[in-house]
């Protein structure tokens, strides 16, 4: 009779375990689902602000570099070209230090045997950068190009 009930609650068990797999499989599989495109919106949220910011600021071609300068204020730099553009630049540098220093240790004993040792770690960096904006007119003053970039 013990070994009756134990086979049945062993088929109980498996018959359980058929059924019940492919709802868990199909809601581990819309987990990983909502995970991917989470992720994938994310990237595209990143890529679409990235593209808008350009488009925001090339969009400027056509317009009269007064226009621009009330809505931006002054500009940075202001330059001639052998060709007969005025290049109006707007420029913001970025720069400063992070990361940290780690120095080495060694633990030994009275005998000089070396019971651990760590090396030292160094991922210190510095950055120096400008991002600009450069806007060409012509004689009339309208923005003809638009160059964005960092140096």
């Amino acid at each position: 009779m013990n070994k009756l009930n134990q086979m049945k609650n062993t088929t109980i068990i498996i018959l359980g375990i058929i059924i019940f797999l492919p709802q868990i499989i199909k809601a581990q599989s819309l987990a990983n689902s909502s995970a991917k495109l989470e992720g994938r919106l994310n990237k595209e949220k990143v890529f679409a602000d990235s593209q808008r910011k350009i488009f925001n600021i090339t969009s400027w071609a056509g317009a009269s570099i007064t226009e621009l300068i009330n809505k931006w204020g002054n500009f940075t730099k202001k330059n001639e070209t052998p060709n007969g553009y005025t290049v109006y630049s707007y420029e913001t540098r970025y720069y400063g230090n992070s990361g940290k220093y780690e120095p080495g240790y060694v633990v030994s004993d009275q005998f000089g045997n070396i019971l651990h040792q760590e090396t030292s770690k160094d991922n210190r960096y510095s950055y120096d950068f400008t991002d600009f904006y450069d806007f060409y007119t012509d004689k009339n003053n309208v923005i003809v190009k638009v160059n964005i970039g960092t140096r």
